[in-house]
């Protein structure tokens, strides 16, 4: 991490137009850190953003006229990217704040590891929602052409992954994806943020790409005081066991996230019937969504993407509950941000 103090660590010309850039906008300390990131390059990455800026303007490739500002982006975004791999060698994660406390950017981390020629944690876990994501809409709309569709901004309250809307029926479905892989544990911490749904919206369904399911322990009518102590007892054990692999590490995270979740919900006192999705979607079906929640595994979901005709869909589902982390990709889905 670049160190501050009152004079450039390394004396860098540079033109009087970024000079006056700086000054305007009181950018000197972060002119300090982006020099000291740059280490003994910083010369060169200078004269090369002077000249890359004019290049841009001039090909029309930048929104920005201002050359001084186009010039600051390219140093401040050069910087952003030694800062990374400078983390990395080291075994640490950069995160967003840190970059913009030392280079002014405001960026995202999946985008800036990408351009460092790393890859984002985010970024797997992106691509799994998003793959995902893709997959149920195709299904959604073909099973109910009509219905309208949102994906709540978080800050919202209760924000589930997708609500549907039918306008004619007048009712509603909140719609909640977990694209793990299949052999991670779906919860009662999932289970219960499908009751919190299915409480706030009326009708809920929990649509999953994991084989390993609690949802065949609990029968009829969910209790949220019972799923609050047996899932903690479960997690509590997932917590405890040896992990080697990058997946074990994750399980284990997803394991602590599930206990705290779990914490906080005591003496919620929620109750819901647990139902099929096809009890669900027939229910749907007839105008009138039974007032309960729905959990499908990931070859219930698989199978119903495949009777659909979605081949392509189904098979990145599969690729999504078989194949490891870190080796998941597609050509055609982003995995920069989230997409709905």
């Amino acid at each position: 991490m670049p160190k501050r103090d009152d004079v450039l660590s390394r004396k860098v010309n540079y033109s009087p137009a970024l000079r006056k850039h700086v000054r305007k906008y009181n950018l000197n300390d972060k002119l300090r850190s982006i020099t000291n990131l740059l280490g003994k390059d910083a010369q060169n990455v200078f004269d090369w953003a002077q000249e890359e800026a004019k290049l841009r303007i001039k090909k029309g490739e930048e929104k920005e006229t201002n050359l001084a500002k186009v010039e600051f982006q390219l140093i401040s975004s050069e910087a952003a990217i030694r800062l990374v791999k400078q983390n990395h060698s080291r075994g640490r994660m950069t995160i967003k704040s840190e970059v913009k406390r030392w280079t002014g950017i405001n960026t995202e981390m999946p985008l800036l590891y990408q351009e460092a020629g790393l890859r984002h944690p985010q970024e797997a876990r992106n691509l799994r929602h998003n793959l995902f994501h893709e997959a149920f809409m195709a299904l959604i709309m073909h099973l109910f052409p009509d219905v309208a569709t949102s994906v709540p901004a978080t800050g919202e309250g209760l924000t589930p992954d997708l609500m549907i809307n039918h306008e004619k029926f007048n009712w509603t479905l909140s719609v909640e994806y977990k694209g793990y892989r299949a052999i991670t544990l779906l919860s009662e911490s999932e289970v219960l943020k499908g009751m919190r749904y299915q409480a706030a919206y009326g009708s809920s369904w929990l649509v999953t790409s994991t084989t390993k399911s609690v949802r065949d322990r609990y029968k009829g009518t969910l209790e949220s005081e019972k799923l609050v102590k047996q899932g903690i007892e479960r997690l509590e054990r997932i917590v405890k066991r040896s992990r080697y692999t990058g997946e074990q590490k994750e399980n284990r995270g997803i394991a602590r996230k599930g206990i705290t979740h779990l914490e906080k919900l005591k003496g919620a006192s929620l109750k819901c019937k647990l139902i099929s999705a096809e009890e669900l979607l027939d229910s749907c079906r007839e105008g009138t969504p039974k007032k309960a929640l729905a959990i499908s595994t990931g070859m219930e979901f698989v199978k119903m993407l495949r009777e659909a005709g979605f081949e392509s869909h189904a098979d990145n589902v599969l690729r999504i509950m078989k194949t490891p982390t870190n080796r998941l990709h597609s050509d055609s889905v982003t995995s920069v941000r989230l997409i709905g």
